[in-house]
């Protein structure tokens, strides 16, 4: 019986110390490379159309149209961040209002770039807002 409840002891403070490692890690910002969005999520339009809270737009290279997420979490009263990155094929889907992502970019923070303003009625395309500033807020730091 003591064994059991030192088992259950020790497995508890493990349990409750494990969160406050990843509360500490606070992802504000993504630098993009060619490298890094190999690992970017590919999707559609109409997936990104369906989306509650869209990723945001934060530029094209020749071959993709790029999106990042950023989700927080609360944990051990800390919040967390991790930052997600989306693909969308350039050759399947018209942008209104995009620009080229010079690679690699600088440090990101997907909440100074824009969110898709309007799909396409057959969702293979979509705008963004109008203005050079959008994409400077978005790519600056």
């Amino acid at each position: 019986m003591p064994l059991r409840i030192s088992l259950f002891i020790i497995s508890a403070v493990l349990t409750i110390q494990c969160p406050s490692v990843n509360a500490e890690s606070q992802e504000e910002s993504f630098t993009v490379s060619q490298q890094s969005i190999n690992h970017f999520r590919q999707i559609s339009v109409r997936i990104l159309s369906a989306y509650k809270t869209p990723p945001r737009y934060i530029g094209s290279t020749s071959h993709w149209h790029l999106f990042l997420k950023k989700e927080t979490r609360k944990a051990v009263d800390k919040d967390f961040s991790t930052i997600f990155g989306y693909k969308i094929p350039r050759d399947f889907s018209n942008i209104e209002n995009g620009w080229e992502l010079s690679l690699p970019a600088v440090a990101i923070n997907p909440d100074n770039c824009p969110e898709v303003t309007r799909y396409s009625d057959d969702k293979t395309g979509f705008s963004l807002p109008q203005g050079t500033e959008i994409a400077a807020r978005c790519i600056s730091q």
